[in-house]
């Protein structure tokens, strides 16, 4: 196994523009177009995988996050769909922060 690595190559973003535009800007996994689009690794970078283009390929957003779920928490991708849950949740996320400052702050005094 090979150490986690995440380089990108200073042309990361042509690189994947081209793959976009060889894949014809779609999604090789569902077949979308005019989506949020991704260059996904073939063989993870993690794994000794490159960024040669043999090895990249085009995915939309949403089955990028399908092969890397444990990337991305399921109730984001859910709110992410849902524009008031969206709002929601990020309330939710700013009074969770808070709550635990509060808790940090609090046990400074006990």
């Amino acid at each position: 196994m090979y150490p986690f690595r995440t380089e990108y190559p200073e042309n990361w973003d042509e690189l994947r523009k081209g793959i976009y535009r060889r894949d014809k800007w779609q999604c090789q996994k569902c077949s979308a177009t005019n989506v949020q689009l991704h260059a996904h690794h073939i063989i993870p970078l993690s794994s000794g995988g490159s960024n040669e283009t043999d090895n990249l390929t085009t995915l939309c957003k949403n089955c990028h996050t399908d092969l890397h779920p444990l990337t991305t928490i399921w109730w984001i991708r859910w709110a992410e769909k849902h524009s008031t849950m969206n709002l929601i949740f990020k309330i939710a996320k700013i009074l969770f922060f808070l709550f635990l400052l509060l808790m940090i702050i609090r046990s400074f005094f006990v």
